[in-house]
């Protein structure tokens, strides 16, 4: 399970750092979620979050290293 969050807020904050359309990216957050769910069910919630997660961590670290510039 520790490798799941692991993976999913790497990615999320991947999405994050990569994708700078927010609309975009939180397309590709519920995309992912959704076919999650068709592997896992109920676990895609946990996904969801996790990818959340982690596109926030991203977003707060990109208005950070822009206020240092």
């Amino acid at each position: 399970m520790l490798f799941y969050l692991l993976c999913f807020c790497g990615l999320g904050f991947a999405l994050g750092v990569i994708v700078e359309n927010r609309k975009l990216a939180l397309s590709a957050i519920i995309l992912i979620s959704l076919g999650w769910a068709f592997v896992y069910g109920p676990w895609a919630i946990a996904t969801f979050v996790e990818l959340l997660v982690g596109y926030a961590v991203a977003i707060l670290a990109t208005k950070i290293a822009q206020k240092d510039q």
